[in-house]
C-alpha cells in the first residue's frame, strides 16, 4: 500500500483554504501565546497549500511553524478535516529536506539504538496475569509505578509487566517515518507474546499509539479502576479540584467520564474549567514542543493553570505522566506572577490515599 502523502490530502487542504471558517484559531493553545495565524491550524493549511503548489519552499522558517505545534488535536475537534495527519506529513516533508530540530533527531537515534527514550535506573518487571504496558516515561519512574501497581492490586487486578521497548510515538510525530517503521518491527517482535490479549496501559500517548499504529486491544488502566471503584468503598477526600483532560486520553480515546467517576467516588468536589472534555486545551507538553520551544511550552502550561484559577480552584487533577510535570512547572512559574500556587495532583496518588 502506498504511503500517505501531502498530495493525497489536497482536497482537504483546499477545503480549509476556501472556507477559512476560523473555528480552529481562537483557542489553539499555541496561537493563544503567539498570536500569529501561521501557528494555528488554518495557517498551517496555507503552508501546506504553498508547498503543494510550489509557491513556497521548505525552509527553517517553515520548519519552525510546523514544529511549534502540540499535535494536541484541539483544532481537529473543531473541524471536519484530518488536520493531524496533514501536520504530521508536513513534518515528514521537513525531515526529507533535512530540516528538523536536532532535539527530535537525537531522540529518534536514542530510541533506535537503545530501544527506549529515558534512562531506566531499575527496569520494572513483574509476574502477574494481566499484561500492563508501562511505556518509557513510567519505566523511568519506578516509585510511581510501585504506587500504581499497588492501587491496581487493591482493585483486584494482578499486573504483569514484561520486557518493553518504546512504542515510537515521538519518532512518528516528529516526522521520522522510515525510522518509525524500524521501531514498529522491533516493538512487534518484543511484545508479540501479548498481542492477542487485552493489555492495560498507563500512558495516554502509548495507549493511542498501541491502538492505532499496532492494532492492539488496549484499555487504559484508569478505566479498569473506574469499573471497580463503586465496590471498593474508598475513603472520602476533603478536596475541591478541577480535572484536566489529557489530549490523548480524552479527545483521542474518548475517556472523559471514567476519571470523573473515580473523583466523585473519592468525594472530590469537582469544578469544571471552561475548556473541558473534547475541547480541553493541552498542557503544553505534546508533540515534542517542550523539547524545541520550552518557553512556549511553559506559557501554554501557565495558561492552562489560569483556566483552573478562573474555575475557582487551587488543585488540578489529571492522569498523564506528561501533563503532571508540565502543569506543575507552569503552576510554579505562574505563582510568582499571581501569588497563588495551584497544585497539580496525580489521580493515581489520590487513589493510593483513598483505597485501603
Amino acid at each position: 500500500m502506498d504511503k500517505p502523502s501531502l498530495e493525497q490530502y489536497a482536497a482537504e487542504i483546499y477545503t480549509c483554504n476556501r472556507t477559512r471558517c476560523g473555528f480552529c484559531v481562537a483557542d489553539c493553545p499555541v496561537y493563544r501565546v503567539k498570536g500569529l495565524e501561521g501557528y494555528a491550524s488554518r495557517g498551517k493549511m496555507m503552508i501546506a497549500r504553498g508547498l503543494l503548489e510550489g509557491l513556497i519552499e521548505p525552509s527553517e522558517e517553515v520548519e519552525e511553524l510546523v514544529e511549534d505545534c502540540l499535535l494536541c488535536g484541539y483544532c481537529q475537534a473543531r473541524c471536519a478535516l484530518n488536520n493531524l495527519d496533514i501536520f504530521t506529513l508536513l513534518r515528514q516533508r521537513m525531515v526529507e529536506e533535512d530540516l528538523c530540530a536536532p532535539e527530535h533527531r537525537e531522540k529518534t537515534v536514542k530510541i533506535l539504538e537503545e530501544g527506549h527514550l529515558f534512562q531506566r535506573p531499575s527496569p520494572v518487571r513483574r509476574e502477574g496475569t494481566v499484561p500492563l504496558y508501562l511505556g518509557c516515561l513510567y519505566q523511568s519512574r519506578s516509585v510511581e509505578v510501585k504506587t500504581i501497581i499497588s492501587v491496581l492490586k487493591r482493585c483486584g487486578i494482578d499486573p504483569l509487566v514484561a520486557d518493553e521497548v518504546c512504542c515510537g510515538y515521538i519518532v512518528e510525530a516528529t516526522g521520522f517515518r522510515q525510522e518509525f517503521e524500524t521501531i514498529q518491527e522491533r516493538f512487534a517482535e518484543t511484545y508479540d507474546p501479548y498481542a492477542d490479549k487485552e493489555i492495560l496501559t498507563l500512558c495516554p500517548t502509548c495507549t493511542i499509539t498501541l491502538k492505532e499504529q499496532y492494532g492492539l486491544n488496549v484499555k487504559h488502566a484508569i478505566v479498569a479502576v473506574a469499573d471497580r471503584i463503586e465496590t471498593l468503598s474508598p475513603r472520602q477526600l476533603d478536596l475541591k479540584a478541577t480535572y484536566h483532560d489529557p489530549c490523548h486520553l480524552g479527545r483521542m480515546l474518548g475517556i472523559f467520564e471514567e476519571p470523573r467517576t473515580i473523583l466523585e467516588a473519592l468525594g472530590v468536589e469537582l469544578l469544571e474549567m471552561d475548556q473541558n472534555r473534547v475541547f480541553s486545551t493541552c498542557c503544553g507538553g505534546g508533540g515534542g514542543l517542550a523539547d524545541t520551544s520550552p518557553e512556549l511550552s511553559l506559557e501554554i502550561a501557565k495558561n492552562r493553570i489560569r483556566d483552573a484559577l478562573k474555575a475557582g480552584v487551587e488543585n488540578v487533577v489529571t492522569v498523564c505522566p506528561t501533563c503532571v510535570p508540565t502543569l506543575l512547572k507552569g503552576a510554579s512559574r505562574l505563582a510568582n506572577e499571581v501569588g497563588v500556587f495551584v497544585d497539580v495532583l496525580d489521580l493515581w496518588d489520590l487513589l493510593d490515599q483513598a483505597l485501603d
